[in-house]
């Protein structure tokens, strides 16, 4: 059960050595699925030792599950590969599409709520699912500029329904949630409510950074930061909401030294940051 592990921590390469010469008392580590398709015999094997003494995650950001591409076969033979090899406890991807026309970018942009888009990721999902043998799980993404089409559902439900009609699961990041909220608008305590306790089955906490952007405030997914106090608000309620979530502080750029890394987990845990 993993409501009864400790705070999990996205494992970045500067920290795998330490990690594995003083086995900190971690719930989980979360890789890169991307990171290790390709890597040499060193960084396999160093993953071997991890999985080895943490559950893993395998959390991906080139599945683009929402393009209108085919699906990318080799990307998911070799998703399988780590998968076959490491077991891990969660596989995740984000729900949204980073490839047109076989060309991929570096962010993920936004799905529209629309019925046939629905359908579209059902199918897709369905089939990702079968390949890999296992359920997937879908992360809520970050938005900067409102979409100018017209949704015909919320958020919320168009989440459910996918959930419902294709078997997946849900990677509520709590951090987009906020970064969202503060961008768009919105009620994210409803937002947490809204979502079935059973559909979310990990919880990723990281902080982001306030751009200027044509003289207004955008607020950034940047993962170089400790969460602030509104996002770990919004943690420490979707931990209570969703209690056997695997939880997972992402910290990717200006990356702290482990120990430091290690505090933040727990105190985000614990509600101790000011």
């Amino acid at each position: 059960m993993t409501a009864n592990l400790p705070m999990g921590i996205g494992l970045r390469a500067p920290h795998v050595d330490e990690v594995l010469d003083t086995k900190p008392d971690i719930g989980a580590c979360e890789v890169y699925s991307e990171d290790y398709m390709s890597a040499g015999v060193s960084w396999l094997n160093a993953l071997d030792h991890i999985r080895s003494a943490y559950p893993l995650s395998l959390h991906g950001v080139g599945l683009s599950i929402a393009s209108a591409d085919s699906l990318n076969m080799n990307y998911l033979r070799r998703l399988r590969a780590l998968i076959d090899r490491y077991e891990p406890l969660r596989v995740s991807d984000h729900l949204a599409w980073c490839s047109l026309n076989n060309r991929y970018f570096s962010d993920q942009y936004p799905v529209p709520r629309r019925r046939f888009v629905l359908r579209h990721l059902v199918s897709r999902v369905h089939k990702v699912q079968d390949f890999l043998r296992r359920p997937i799980l879908l992360e809520n993404i970050a938005t900067y500029l409102k979409p100018d089409w017209a949704d015909e559902y919320s958020e919320t439900d168009f989440l459910i329904e996918l959930v419902e009609q294709a078997g997946c699961e849900l990677l509520l990041d709590v951090e987009n949630l906020s970064i969202n909220v503060l961008n768009h608008g919105g009620d994210p305590a409803t937002f947490i409510e809204s979502l079935p306790r059973n559909a979310v089955t990990e919880i990723h906490l990281a902080g982001g950074e306030q751009v200027t952007l044509n003289g207004s405030t955008v607020h950034v997914d940047t993962h170089s930061r400790e969460p602030s106090p509104a996002t770990q608000s919004l943690f420490r309620q979707a931990s209570d909401r969703f209690p056997n979530a695997l939880r997972i502080l992402e910290w990717d750029a200006d990356l702290p030294a482990l120990p430091i890394l290690l505090a933040t987990a727990q105190c985000c845990v614990s509600g101790m940051i000011q």
